[in-house]
């Protein structure tokens, strides 16, 4: 099971590859920001270069000011693998 705080996980989304306890973390794929009142969050996909694990970033502010990343506690890691999913939905014709 990965555990990271949100400070590390932070750190990983900006640097793109850091090491925790003698592991390099590196960053698989960012999704974009997603906009829910006031703050955005955007997944984080990234490997230990064996599992391949998902975590959130949020933040609060304003593309016209500074964004205020949320750094507080232990982050919410799941372990994840890439399948493909097939949607059907109803779209205008």
């Amino acid at each position: 099971m990965m555990k990271l705080t949100q400070e590390q996980l932070n750190e990983l989304f900006f640097e793109e590859e850091i090491e925790v306890d003698g592991i390099t973390l590196k960053v698989v794929e960012e999704g974009a920001f997603e906009q829910d009142g006031k703050y955005q969050a955007a997944e984080l996909i990234f490997t230990d270069g064996e599992k391949f694990y998902s975590g959130f970033i949020s933040r609060s502010g304003s593309p016209f000011s500074d964004w205020i990343y949320d750094d507080w506690g232990d982050a919410d890691i799941t372990e994840v693998e890439k399948r493909e999913v097939v949607v059907t939905k109803w779209v205008a014709v």
